[in-house]
């Protein structure tokens, strides 16, 4: 089939037809005719046409009621009309004709050149349609690459990577391998960017899912992951804590500000983190750090995409998706910066930015847990992870991710079984009568079998209701919100281990519990 652009010519005489089709033939496009409305629409629901030249007199069903029936049809709607007509001009016949979506006129007899000047413009324009339409699937099958197979050998790396710095001794190889997971959090972190830029060009900005949590706690979580790395983070808090925001995205913000904080201060100059909660509707924030001020060359376009010229650093889209994230919550983002006092980046936030889950249920229907339903323990890595064992069935179709994840788990002390597929997953039940206390499953298996369709008929068979933690390259419960799955949490690619493991502990926990 022709990937030409179609004109489609609908005039019931003939040779109306054939004289229109010599003034138009050309190598640009292709031409296709009709004599009747009703021949018109067959065509039009099975090609794709860049215009209809439309005849207004025609028995049976005229112009008008072609172009009607086109604009109640969803792949009709938007065909350019041009209405042939050997009337003079009639003002009120002119405007029944735009009424129903014409977006021209043509009176006879016609003249060569307008005719095939009016042709090329609209032929042009479905060229560029088209040419968008390449970029958009380009675009899906970008993200799709980013989201799913990139993901996965990351997440092999990061999970071997500390599975063998947890056994590593000599200390030049724990640095190799302190270095290997440095730059695997720092390309999941570009990942994740890259991904949050294009759901915002895509959807018009972030989609938050706001639950009851403490501010305290979200912050003290930054504060171990940075003090962790020897760095120094002065916390100050204010007043009433509590609220109503999305505490992953939250927890994204803070890092991206007090990262680059961290960054652009001098060698042992602390930066600081304070949370003022006095005011009743709203929260603030302020991340200051020491050192030079923002360029100014750089401040009016601060928090544009791509804005840092320091590419060393990252992808220059920090600053973009926390001003994205804060919008979102319906809040406020400014800064002002000087080479005596440093950069001070000033955050308002309201205390319920919409209906938010209570702080001690989980975050969903669907089952899975809210960061602010742990304790405080288990949520900032405070004292010893439980240890309790059991049987993990892992369900990944990129054989590096299952064993990565398998000689983790089994390092732990769990007994671990692996399929590649639902069918060899299957396999394990019925066949070998395993007993899996949960399992653990990637979101998307190949032919095009998603997990938690695997995971409920696992139910089925085990009669009962399988623990379950989806991997999945979707970030921001995209996957999952498709597919709901009871009892089941969702991380993201690459998972980070730390949590990965205590998702595990609580599952298990909770299924032992009498």
């Amino acid at each position: 089939m022709s990937k030409l652009p179609i004109v489609l010519i609908v005039d019931d005489f003939a040779e109306n037809l054939i004289a229109m089709e010599a003034l138009l033939r050309c190598d640009s496009f292709d031409i296709i005719t009709a004599q009747s409305g009703r021949a018109a629409l067959d065509i039009l629901l099975d090609r794709s046409i860049a215009l209809a030249i439309i005849d207004v007199n025609m028995p049976e069903m005229d112009g008008f009621e072609l172009a009607t029936l086109m604009r109640g049809v969803e792949k009709t709607r938007y065909v350019p009309i041009v209405f042939v007509t050997a009337h003079s001009p009639d003002v009120s016949r002119m405007f029944k004709g735009y009424e129903v979506g014409a977006v021209d006129y043509l009176f006879k007899p016609i003249d060569e050149q307008v005719l095939r000047s009016k042709v090329d413009v609209f032929v042009t324009l479905e060229r560029q349609r088209q040419q968008l339409l390449q970029v958009e699937r380009m675009r899906e099958m970008f993200v799709g690459i980013l989201g799913h197979d990139l993901r996965n050998p990351l997440q092999s790396i990061l999970t071997s990577a500390e599975r063998s710095l947890s056994v590593a001794q000599d200390d030049d190889l724990r640095k190799a391998l302190q270095l290997i997971r440095q730059s695997g959090d720092r390309m999941a972190r570009m990942i994740e960017q890259i991904l949050d830029l294009t759901r915002i060009r895509m959807g018009g900005g972030l989609a938050i899912r706001p639950a009851a949590a403490n501010f305290r706690r979200v912050v003290e979580q930054i504060a171990d992951e940075f003090n962790g790395r020897g760095r120094t983070l002065r916390l100050a808090f204010d007043g009433d804590m509590d609220g109503a925001w999305d505490v992953d995205r939250i927890l994204q913000l803070l890092s991206n500000l007090v990262g680059n904080a961290v960054e652009h201060s001098p060698p042992g100059v602390a930066v600081t983190l304070r949370i003022d909660g006095g005011a009743t509707e709203f929260v603030m924030i302020h991340v200051c750090n020491g050192g030079r001020g923002v360029p100014s060359a750089l401040r009016d376009a601060l928090f544009e995409p791509f804005a840092s010229s320091d590419r060393m650093r990252g992808l220059g889209l920090g600053l973009f998706i926390c001003r994205q994230i804060v919008l979102a919550h319906g809040g406020v983002i400014e800064f002002d910066s000087d080479d005596l006092r440093g950069t001070c980046f000033h955050i308002r936030l309201p205390r319920r930015c919409a209906v938010e889950t209570p702080l001690h249920a989980p975050r969903s229907v669907d089952g899975r847990w809210s960061e602010t339903q742990r304790s405080d323990d288990t949520l900032f890595g405070v004292g010893a992870r439980p240890s309790r064992k059991g049987v993990i069935l892992v369900v990944d179709d990129d054989p590096d991710v299952r064993d990565s994840l398998e000689l983790l788990l089994t390092t732990e002390g769990h007994e671990v079984l692996a399929a590649a597929d639902g069918d060899a997953a299957t396999e394990i039940v019925v066949g070998d009568r395993a007993r899996p206390d949960m399992v653990i499953i990637d979101y998307h298996l190949s032919n095009g079998v998603v997990g938690p369709l695997v995971v409920r008929r696992l139910r089925e068979l085990l009669n009962r209701d399988l623990p379950a933690l989806v991997l999945s390259g979707a970030a921001n419960d995209e996957d999952n919100a498709r597919i709901p799955l009871q009892n089941s949490e969702q991380l993201g690619k690459p998972a980070d281990v730390e949590r990965l493991l205590e998702s595990i502990q609580r599952f298990l926990a909770a299924s032992a519990a009498p």
